[in-house]
């Protein structure tokens, strides 16, 4: 049984996640709704209640029950943020980390929305709380998810019966154009970069519309192999009318533009600005791959364009300098 920790600022969407991930097998750990079951009370501010240590005791058994079972789906665990004493407790495990990327702004529309916490005052505080500790985005958190576009197509299978698609999101060292509302540059992934890759909990999505059922999902049905030339993706769609639409629009050629989400670490990529190219070494998560209706040109995400413009300002104040440096040595000759 594999482990998802999700987590993320209170009002973040955090559950709402769990809910359109969570499958048949699968079971869930949510603190607040445990929380407000046992007390029938949503103001989950209420301090040292004793039924927080009910709670904690339910977390530690799904956590150790998870060491024994051998069947099973998924265990997700919502957190608020991945303790020291959450890790420690997983050590050992197969877990995966998912943050819910919400700003304060965000969260505090979402509680407004939110007819299950009457309590505004008291989660508004909760919610500053927790951005006042950690931040719009946390030390610590994978950045932004990027996206990018490649080409899908439908295979035949043996017997004709399964519908399988199959692409090859990611190719090293192939340049791609990157269309960026700040203008253009050349990116290319760079041979190496999946090696340590997170591609235990990737999605196939349609649109990358994360409120309809995935069409497919790694590691049961969609399978990524990574190679020396990149990445190759094989699905095999469910058996329901969405997903027949889906490759049969795949087969006639009116779907051909898949759109995959990515994010990069800090000093996972290097921007030169004489060349205009971004670099990238390492991928820490692939997040979903999309069947697309109208591929957009690829964005980049706004930490990356903010590597990239730290990077050419950095190479303007050192031809500043060196011209500064020639000026002075023009004088004293």
């Amino acid at each position: 049984m594999n482990i998802v920790v999700v987590y993320g600022s209170p009002c973040s969407g955090k559950t709402k996640y769990v809910q359109n991930y969570i499958g048949e097998n699968d079971i869930a750990f949510d603190y607040d709704k445990m929380l407000a079951a046992l007390t029938f009370n949503e103001k989950r501010h209420i301090d040292k209640h004793f039924a927080h240590d009910i709670v904690m005791l339910a977390r530690k058994s799904i956590i150790e029950a998870t060491k024994t079972m051998s069947q099973g789906g998924d265990a997700y665990i919502v957190t608020a943020w991945p303790s020291d004493y959450l890790k420690k407790s997983l050590a050992g495990l197969d877990v995966s980390y998912k943050q819910i990327e919400a700003t304060r702004a965000d969260c505090i529309k979402n509680l407004e929305c939110d007819a299950s916490r009457p309590d505004k005052e008291g989660w508004t505080s909760i919610v500053n709380a927790w951005h006042d500790k950690h931040g719009d985005k946390p030390k610590g958190a994978s950045n932004m998810k990027e996206l990018r576009i490649c080409e899908i197509r439908a295979v035949s299978s043996a017997g004709g019966q399964a519908l399988r698609l199959e692409g090859m999101p990611i190719v090293y060292n192939q340049p791609a154009l990157i269309n960026d509302p700040k203008g253009q540059y050349v990116e290319i992934i760079r041979p190496g970069a999946l090696d340590n890759t997170d591609i235990t909990d990737t999605r196939l999505l349609y649109n990358h519309d994360t409120n309809r059922v995935p069409l497919a999902r790694t590691p049961k049905t969609m399978q990524l192999t990574k190679s020396p030339a990149g990445l190759h993706m094989t699905a095999t769609l469910p058996d329901t009318p969405e997903a027949k639409s889906v490759y049969t629009a795949v087969l006639r050629g009116d779907l051909s533009g898949m759109s995959f989400a990515f994010s990069v670490p800090d000093d996972g990529d290097k921007f030169d600005p004489d060349t205009n190219t971004r670099e990238i070494f390492v991928i820490s998560k692939l997040y979903e791959v999309s069947i697309v209706p109208f591929p957009a040109y690829p964005q980049t995400s706004i930490e990356a364009r903010a590597a990239m413009e730290n990077s050419a300002n950095l190479a303007l104040l050192r031809r500043e300098a060196i011209i500064k440096a020639n000026i002075v040595l023009m004088k004293e000759v």
